[in-house]
């Protein structure tokens, strides 16, 4: 992977770092990509606000570190938005939404130049749901 970090300079945090109310508690949350070097791996992290432990919750992880040239992430605000299976990337699968109705921010979790899936709170199931929305 060739790295064309150019592209970070679109954003003061390179899109590396975002910051918004994921869970909906009225609090601010951060999701980070991170890199361990020991193990040459890559990963998007997310810190609850909410959360008593603190601890962060894992929502992807690469073995390989170098996938931080070409990743990123963005804060995704509430709206509607139309899926991949909804723009006939492929099918919907069940329980898969065509247009994905966002009451909260989201994390947009991409390729640059390619193929992006967003990660949604679910207040239900307490956990993060990955959609893809390109590929």
């Amino acid at each position: 992977m060739g790295d064309d970090s150019g592209w970070r300079k679109d954003d003061p945090n390179q899109y590396l770092v975002v910051k918004a109310d994921f869970d909906g508690d009225g609090k601010q949350d951060v999701a980070r990509l991170l890199i361990n070097g020991k193990e040459n791996k890559m990963g998007l992290f997310v810190k609850l606000s909410s959360r008593p432990d603190g601890k962060e919750i894992k929502l992807e992880e690469f073995d390989d570190k170098s996938w931080i040239e070409v990743m990123g992430i963005s804060v995704v605000k509430p709206g509607n938005y139309r899926t991949a299976c909804g723009k006939g990337y492929f099918e919907c699968k069940k329980g898969e939404p065509e247009t994905l109705k966002l009451k909260q921010p989201a994390i947009d979790f991409f390729k640059f130049g390619s193929a992006n899936s967003f990660f949604v709170w679910d207040g239900k199931d307490k956990r993060f749901h990955k959609i893809w929305m390109s590929d």
